[in-house]
């Protein structure tokens, strides 16, 4: 994304990043449901209250490129790597939750849950 375009414009690409509507973004950061909308048709910007609380609510994206458009979308911390290779062949469901049933523990609990 081009850095001279606006917050609202990476705001948007991040709620598309997530899956998630315009809508529900809006209402995840305390706005009214229409905010993001309004503030795009009137070729607007959003508030920096509303980029606070993007930034605590959201904490996989990266500050720095959410204000300057600088940098990558998210976090170091966050950014998964796949090979070309790989790309869509993991299940990374699949392999997490292989992981959580190793967990004797769990296992042990799910399987009293499942004698009753």
């Amino acid at each position: 994304m081009d850095k001279k375009d606006k917050i609202l414009d990476r705001v948007i690409v991040f709620a598309a990043h997530l899956g998630i509507s315009l809508r529900s973004f809006s209402l995840s950061i305390g706005a009214s449901a229409g905010y993001l909308h309004r503030l795009q048709s009137a070729n607007s910007n959003i508030g920096g209250d509303f980029i606070e609380k993007i930034i605590q609510l959201y904490t996989e994206i990266n500050p720095t490129w959410l204000v300057t458009g600088e940098g990558n979308m998210l976090k170091e911390d966050h950014i998964v790597q796949e090979s070309a290779v790989t790309y869509g062949k993991k299940d990374y469901f699949k392999q997490v939750l292989l992981q959580y049933l190793d967990d004797k523990d769990i296992r042990d609990k799910l399987l009293e849950i499942a004698s009753k």
